[in-house]
Order: C-alpha cells, then structure tokens, then sequence
C-alpha cells in the first residue's frame, strides 16, 4: 500500500471517529428519543448530508456508535484477560474487573449508552447481550487456563463462576455511578468479593 493511500485510509478513520465521538455525546446527553442528527452534525462541525453520506440515518449513526464502544471494550478485555492467566489469584481477580471499570472511568459516554441506554429496536439490546456474553466465556477460558497451571480443577463450575463475576462487577459498577461512589475503590472491593469466592471454591474442590 502507497504512503498516500495509507495516509488517505488513516484520514478517513480519524473523521469518522470525530463523528461517532459527537453522535456518542449527543445520544448520551440527550437520549436516542431526542436526539436529531442536525445535533450531531453541529457538534462534529459538518452537514446533515455528510453523516447521511458517511453513517447512515440516526438509527444507524447509533448502531455505529454503541458497537464501536463495544468493539472497544472487548479488545481492553481480551488484553487484560490474556496476560491474566498466570497471576496469583489476587492480581487474578484484579485483573479481571479492571476492564469494565476503566471502562465506566474512561469512556463513560460509552459505557452508558452500551450497558445502561436506552434501547432501539432489538439490535441493541441484543448486542448488550452479545457484549456480557462474550466477556463471560473469555473469563470462563481464562479461569480454565488458570486451572490447567494451579489448579484444582472446577469443571462446570467455571462458566458459573465466570458469570457470577461479570453480573458482580456490572452490578458494582452501575451502583458506583449511580450514587457519585469512587470507581478505584468499587473496583477493589468487587476484586475481593471475586477474590474470596475463588477461594471458597477451590477449596471447596480440595474438599470432595
């Protein structure tokens, strides 16, 4: 590829970002509802036409949006998870709810429309669902690889736990914003809360 088709390519990623940033800001300010494309379109500082030309129509500026966020967040979650494998449970556990809290920190907007907007239609809804899902199985896959190196050996158990932790770490997250809470400290707390039922479990498994 030529430097200039490269540069050309890199150009058109940059603006479709500004506008996916000023239609994000507009949705989550507003809500889909009020939101109007003339809106995001003067927040960007372009036309009506060009996000028509570029994004599609409001439902699908959204669609946009929210799957970029989700896009986003998995890629933080499959970094974090894939040098998590060999860490002591401690760090383990850390690890795991770091994602979805320097989520909620960093691209709040993001976070809010993905796992608390309102919805339009199936799609985003089902894409929430898609989201939990997959961060689910990819801690399930880790808690696996953990057991392969330290064991003992939680079978089943390992999607439930998985599961268990993704609905935790949510559930503190949205309580921390809801009330002003501190992101840092939720975190820590939701760690040790995930830390300790590691520990019940496996022993639990040395047990039987």
């Amino acid at each position: 590829m030529s430097a200039r088709t490269h540069a050309g390519l890199s150009g058109r990623r940059f603006v479709e970002d500004d506008l996916l940033d000023a239609a994000r800001a507009v949705f989550h300010a507003e809500g889909y509802a009020a939101a109007q494309v003339a809106d995001i379109a003067r927040r960007a500082g372009t036309t009506k036409p060009t996000l028509y030309a570029r994004l599609g129509n409001k439902e699908q500026i959204y669609l946009h949006v929210v799957r970029r966020e989700a896009e986003v967040f998995r890629g933080w979650v499959a970094e974090a998870y894939e040098r998590g494998t060999r860490l002591p449970l401690a760090e383990l556990s850390r690890a795991g709810m770091e994602p979805l809290f320097r989520f909620a920190a960093e691209r709040a907007e993001g976070f809010n429309l993905l796992f608390r907007g309102e919805r339009t239609g199936d799609m985003p809804a089902a894409l929430r669902r898609e989201v939990v899902d997959d961060v689910t199985e990819q801690l399930t896959g880790l808690i696996r690889r953990r057991q392969e190196t330290f064991g003992p050996d939680l079978g089943s158990t390992a999607d439930t736990l998985a599961a268990a932790c993704v609905g935790v770490a949510l559930q503190v997250c949205e309580h921390t914003l809801d009330h002003g809470g501190d992101l840092n400290a939720a975190q820590h707390l939701a760690a040790r809360f995930v830390e300790n039922a590691f520990h019940n479990l496996d022993l639990t498994s040395l047990n039987r």
